[in-house]
């Protein structure tokens, strides 16, 4: 007698694998669906004041998430804002070390701060920073989280990036949302 079970388990679990494999490579060449913002066509942002230890300003607007770099001297900070409750954002600061020849960013800090003015002297960058706006909202489309960073110097050398950065001696911004003035001419 031949023995037939055996035999279809076999060939059933060697369609199944054939299949699986069938719709896996099929779902890996469909793009992944956009994602969704909770039905709003904006994602949040912060807009913050950076007052260098000169006297000169900066200020930034970044998604809630994203990277700040602030840059003099050869010194370098990273500033993640996320917002929290009642106009305050917790900042996560991190500087550039070097390691065995090459550059990271290492934590420092967590720092939560709001429409007063407070001291960060991390990295070696004495600087305040205080909240213009934490309930700013950007337009989702184009997608800002993916939009490139841009960069200006304010008047002591200080290279600030963000998505919107308005110095005492330069504006940079990727969209025309930015709210900054641009610097006076030459001269005035």
């Amino acid at each position: 007698m031949i023995k037939v079970h055996p035999i279809v388990k076999g060939t059933a679990a060697t369609m199944l694998a054939a299949l699986a494999l069938i719709v896996i490579a099929w779902g890996h060449g469909r793009p992944a669906p956009p994602p969704t913002r909770g039905g709003t066509d904006s994602v949040r942002a912060v807009r913050l004041r950076l007052t260098f230890e000169s006297g000169h300003w900066a200020n930034v607007t970044e998604v809630e998430g994203g990277t700040i770099k602030v840059e003099r001297d050869g010194k370098k900070l990273a500033i993640t804002p996320y917002i929290r409750d009642q106009g305050k954002v917790e900042l996560r600061v991190f500087q550039a070390v070097q390691h065995e020849g090459r550059e990271t960013m290492e934590a420092v800090g967590t720092l939560l701060v709001d429409k007063g003015l407070t001291k960060l002297e991390r990295g070696g960058l004495p600087l305040s920073v205080q909240v213009l706006d934490a309930e700013k909202r950007l337009p989702a489309d184009p997608p800002t989280a993916s939009v490139a960073e841009c960069c200006a110097r304010a008047c002591d050398g200080t290279l600030v990036c963000g998505v919107c950065v308005c110095t005492d001696c330069g504006v940079c911004f990727t969209h025309g949302w930015c709210d900054c003035n641009p610097p006076a001419p030459p001269g005035e």
